[in-house]
C-alpha cells in the first residue's frame, strides 16, 4: 500500500496462487470498483491481485489515503506508482482525460517491471486495465497474458458515445481478449450489444462492485450517531461524489432550499470552483478550519439547522449513510459509483448531473428504472432554492414517493441476485477467472 516500494505479496499463501494484475487510472471514482473487483476475485475465486494506481498529484488526496487503508487483505497488495515527471510534460490547463490518461501512459515502463516481477513467482493469469489503460497493452502481450479492459462506467456509455474520445476508447476496448463492466443485467438488459459499428470482444457483466466493507473512519463517524437518532427514512444525503463541484452560487442556493424544505439532511460538502463541474475530479486536499471551510455558506445557515442537519466537509463514510435505515433519499450526481450504491442499498435518488456521463446515467434511473427524479440542468442553468424544496417534497412524501422506494427495493433485491452464488454477475467473473 502507499508509495512504490516494491511489490510483496502479503502472505506466502498469496505468493502461490495464480495472480491477477489490475492497473487504475488516477480516478477516485474508479478506485473503489477496481478494488472492489480485487477482493472479489481473491475472496470468491481463489486468486490472488496486486492492484497498481496511476498516481496523477504528488499528495496523495484524502479520499485516496481512507480507500488505500482498507484495500490491503489477505492475497490483494495495493501500490501507487509515482507521479510522471518532469512536473510541466503537460501544460497547466490540460483536461483531466489528458492528465489521466498521461499518468496511465508514464506509468508503463514500472508496470512492466512490476508485471515481469510478479510472473517471476507466479502464474499471472491475467491483466486487467482501466477504459483508459491500452497503453499498456504491450506488457500483457509480452507476457502471454490475457488483456482485459474493466468498464467502471454503464455499458451504455461504451455502446452509445460516437464523440471522439470515447470513440477512441471503444477502439481500444475492441484490442483486449475481453471487457468486464460494472453492471449488471436486470439494471441493463442489452449489456453486450453492439458499439456503434466497433466490434468488441467478450463482454461480462461483473456488477454492482461497490464499496461493502467499512473502513475504520466510518466507524467511529459521529454522523453515524446523529442518524441513529433519526426517524426512519427521514434523512436527505446529498453529495456530488468525489470530483463533483458547484459554483459559489450554486452551493448556496442549495443550502437554502435544504433549509426552505425543512427535511433532515446530512450534506457532504466540497469547496465551490466557479470555472468547473469536477474540479475535485482527482480528489480533495481540506485546508483550514471548520469555519473557514464553510465561509461560502449563506450567513448563519450552520446556526439555523442545527439540530436539523449536519454539513460534512472531509471525507464522509457514503456506503455505511446510503445503508442506514434512516435516509430515505440522495441526492446525487450519477456518477455510476454512487448510482450502483444507490441502488445496492435501495435509496432512491434526486439525479443532479454535473459532467461526463451523468446526464446519460441520470435519464437511465428516471426514465428506464424508474427509481429517481431529475433536475432539470440542461444549458447549465441555475437550480432554485424552490426547485429543491420541491423536488425533495416529491422524493421524500406521497404516491411518487412510495412508487420510488418500490421500484429501487425491488431493483435491489435484483442486484444482490446478481452477486449470489447462483447469480448472472458471479459466474460471469468465473467464467473471466477460469475460462
Amino acid at each position: 500500500m502507499g508509495g512504490d516500494r516494491g511489490v510483496t505479496p502479503a502472505t506466502a499463501s498469496a505468493r502461490a496462487r495464480p495472480r491477477v494484475l489490475l492497473l487504475c487510472s488516477p480516478c477516485m471514482g474508479h478506485l473503489i470498483p477496481f478494488s472492489e473487483l480485487a477482493r472479489c476475485l481473491v475472496a470468491d475465486h481463489g486468486l490472488a491481485a496486486t492492484l497498481l494506481f496511476a498516481s496523477a498529484r504528488s499528495t496523495p488526496s484524502e479520499q485516496y489515503l481512507v480507500v488505500a487503508a482498507s484495500v490491503p487483505a489477505e492475497g490483494v497488495d495495493l501500490v501507487a506508482l509515482p507521479v510522471p515527471t518532469p512536473a510541466d510534460a503537460l501544460p497547466a490547463d490540460a483536461s483531466v482525460r489528458d492528465r489521466a490518461t498521461h499518468a496511465v501512459a508514464a506509468s508503463v515502463p514500472r508496470v512492466r517491471d512490476i508485471a515481469r516481477s510478479l510472473a517471476a513467482t507466479a502464474p499471472l493469469v491475467a491483466f486487467v486495465v482501466d477504459m483508459i489503460g491500452a497503453p499498456a497493452h504491450g506488457v500483457a502481450k509480452e507476457l502471454g497474458v490475457p488483456f482485459y479492459t474493466f468498464f467502471t462506467s454503464p455499458w451504455m456509455l461504451l455502446s452509445l458515445e460516437t464523440y471522439a474520445g470515447f470513440l477512441v476508447m471503444a477502439k481500444d476496448a475492441a484490442r483486449a481478449d475481453g471487457i468486464l463492466v460494472n453492471t449488471f443485467r436486470e439494471l441493463e438488459p442489452a449489456v453486450g450489444d453492439g458499439a456503434d459499428g466497433v466490434k468488441l470482444p467478450p463482454v461480462h457483466a461483473v456488477g454492482p462492485l461497490v464499496w461493502t466493507r467499512p473502513v475504520s473512519k466510518d466507524r467511529d463517524h459521529h454522523c453515524l450517531s446523529w442518524l441513529d437518532q433519526q426517524p426512519r427514512g427521514s434523512v436527505v444525503y446529498v453529495s456530488f461524489g468525489s470530483g463533483g463541484t458547484l459554483t459559489w452560487q450554486q452551493t448556496a442556493e442549495l443550502a437554502l432550499g435544504l433549509e426552505l424544505s425543512q427535511h433532515r439532511f446530512i450534506w457532504a460538502i466540497k469547496r465551490p470552483d466557479q470555472d468547473t463541474a469536477n474540479g475535485a475530479f482527482f480528489g480533495t486536499s481540506h485546508h483550514g478550519g471548520e469555519e473557514d471551510a464553510m465561509e461560502f455558506l449563506p450567513e448563519g445557515f450552520i446556526a439555523r439547522t442545527r439540530g436539523l442537519g449536519l454539513v460534512l466537509h472531509s471525507w464522509a463514510p457514503q456506503t455505511a449513510i446510503l445503508g442506514h435505515v434512516s435516509v430515505g433519499c440522495f441526492v446525487t450526481h450519477c456518477g455510476w459509483n454512487s448510482t450502483l450504491e444507490s441502488v445496492s442499498n435501495g435509496v432512491p435518488m434526486v439525479a443532479w448531473p454535473l459532467y461526463a456521463e451523468q446526464k446519460m446515467n441520470a435519464a437511465m434511473m428516471e426514465a428506464q428504472a424508474k427509481v429517481a427524479i431529475r433536475i432539470n440542468v440542461e444549458n447549465d442553468r441555475f437550480i432554485t432554492k424552490k426547485e429543491i424544496e420541491s423536488v425533495l417534497r416529491r422524493v421524500m412524501k406521497g404516491e411518487e414517493a412510495d412508487r420510488l422506494r418500490r421500484q429501487i427495493g425491488e431493483l435491489k433485491d435484483k442486484a444482490v441476485y446478481a452477486l449470489s452464488k447462483g447469480g448472472y454477475s458471479t459466474s460471469a467473473l468465473a467464467q473471466f477467472c477460469f475460462g
